[in-house]
C-alpha cells in the first residue's frame, strides 16, 4: 500500500516536473548588445558646438568609426529574442550616427532604427580549380612508396 502511494507521488512530481520544463523552454529569451543609449547623454551633445573628445568624453568610445566621407562616430545597439530551437532573431535595432566636420566638431546627427536598415546579399562564387578530387583514403595512402628513403632530393638517374 505505501508502496502504490509513493510511486503515485513520483509520478505525478515527475509529470509536474515534465510540464514545468517544456513551459520554461518555450520561453524566449531577450539578449541586449552593444552600447547602452541614456537620452541624458544624447541631449549634452550639440551640433556646431561638441567637439570630437567631448563626445568621446559623454559618450565613450563609439561601436564603430567610419572616415569615408568625413569622419562619423556610430553608436549601436540590438535586441535579439531567442527562442527554443530556433536562430536567434534581431527584434530591435538603434543606431545614433554622429558626422563630424573638418574642424572636429559635431555637424550634424542621424538617428537610425531596424526598419532603416537594408540587407545587402552577397553573392557566394566558387572557382573551380584544374586537379581531381581525392577522397579520404585516396588522400590518406596517396603517398605510400613515394618516400626517397631519407637520402634528400631527387633521385638520381644513370647510378652512379
Amino acid at each position: 500500500m505505501k508502496y502504490r502511494l509513493l510511486s503515485k507521488h513520483l509520478r505525478s512530481g515527475a509529470a509536474i516536473t515534465i510540464i514545468a520544463g517544456s513551459l520554461i523552454s518555450c520561453t524566449p529569451l531577450i539578449h541586449n548588445h552593444g552600447y547602452v543609449f541614456s537620452q541624458e547623454s544624447l541631449a549634452k551633445i550639440e551640433t556646431n558646438k561638441t567637439n570630437m573628445q567631448s563626445v568621446r568624453e559623454i559618450m565613450g568610445s563609439p561601436t564603430t568609426i567610419s572616415s569615408n566621407n568625413g569622419m562619423v562616430y556610430y553608436y549601436i545597439s540590438s535586441v535579439f529574442v531567442n527562442e527554443t530551437y530556433k536562430k536567434p532573431r534581431e527584434i530591435d535595432r538603434r543606431i545614433a550616427a554622429i558626422y563630424f566636420d573638418q574642424n572636429d566638431v559635431v555637424s550634424d546627427m542621424g538617428f537610425y532604427g531596424l526598419a532603416d536598415g537594408n540587407i545587402v546579399a552577397f553573392i557566394e562564387r566558387r572557382t573551380s580549380t584544374s586537379g581531381k578530387e581525392l577522397s579520404l583514403l585516396a588522400q590518406m595512402f596517396g603517398n605510400l612508396g613515394r618516400f626517397d628513403g631519407g637520402q634528400g632530393g631527387a633521385p638520381s638517374a644513370g647510378g652512379r
